[in-house]
């Protein structure tokens, strides 16, 4: 009687630690593994500074798309010429981003962050903005970067500033 007792209080203790958890969605198990998407968007941000402080292309390159990689005819020129305009070291940055996702029950199918950072080096302050596809299963090559753009505090304070970035794949400047 006392072994059945025993039995029947470890199949009740098995039960309830993992027997009728509820299973965590992919779109959950994603965020767990990726962060917040604060913590993306800032990730993406440090990534993009690194390579811009070692005016490193390749680097740079490497973050963005398939897709976009394949639609931009002259990406090393754009990034070059992006490297040539960055003056000095990354001080700090501040920002933040807007999303967009797609879900399917519970599961992210297409998650997208736009950030908008505040730059600063010891030689200028900078606005830059990109677009990231973090998700897309329908098609993984336009998971990275989309497009990126970089002014001067200066020319972002311009009364007609406009943002040329959005929705157009590339490296963006504006002097």
């Amino acid at each position: 009687m006392k072994k059945i007792k025993v039995v029947l209080c470890c199949i009740i203790l098995c039960m309830n630690l993992g027997g009728c958890g509820k299973p965590m969605s992919r779109g959950k198990q994603l965020a767990r593994e990726l962060g917040s998407e604060q913590q993306l968007a800032d990730r993406m941000m440090e990534e993009i500074v690194a390579a811009l402080d070692n005016g490193d292309v390749e680097a740079l390159k490497s973050l963005f798309s398939k897709d976009a990689l394949k639609e931009v005819e002259y990406m090393d020129e754009q990034i070059q010429d992006v490297l040539d305009f960055y003056q000095g070291k990354k001080q700090s940055f501040e920002g933040d981003a807007s999303s967009s996702t797609h879900t399917k029950y519970g599961e992210d199918i297409e998650k997208e962050l736009k950030g908008h950072y505040t730059l600063i080096t010891d030689a200028e302050q900078y606005m830059v903005a990109y677009q990231y596809e973090v998700v897309d299963k329908h098609n993984p090559d336009r998971e990275g970067l989309l497009s990126m753009e970089i002014v001067t505090d200066a020319t972002y304070q311009k009364r007609d500033f406009r943002w040329q970035y959005a929705d157009n794949p590339g490296v963006f400047l504006q002097r």
